[in-house]
């Protein structure tokens, strides 16, 4: 992957934390091969690759995965 993908997979990760209260990689500040491998490598490479396609935009990308049904299933008690 080039290093524009590898951005969007640092920042899907910060993202992903924030609104889950849980890690897609066990390391999310640990970048390249001292990082651990993520739970979930295709979801990860997917959401990288949507949020390149929307512009980069956090905004978006928190708006997308709010309305995803893992985030509905996530915040319900």
């Amino acid at each position: 992957k080039d290093s524009r993908h590898f951005l969007a997979r640092v920042q899907v990760k910060r993202i992903w934390l924030h609104l889950f209260g849980q890690r897609i990689v066990p390391t999310p500040d640990d970048f390249g091969v001292l990082g651990m491998k993520p739970t979930h490598p295709e979801l990860l490479d997917y959401l990288a690759s949507k949020y390149i396609e929307i512009g980069w935009s956090n905004k978006k990308m928190i708006k997308y995965l709010m309305s995803s049904q893992t985030y509905q299933q996530s915040s319900k008690i």
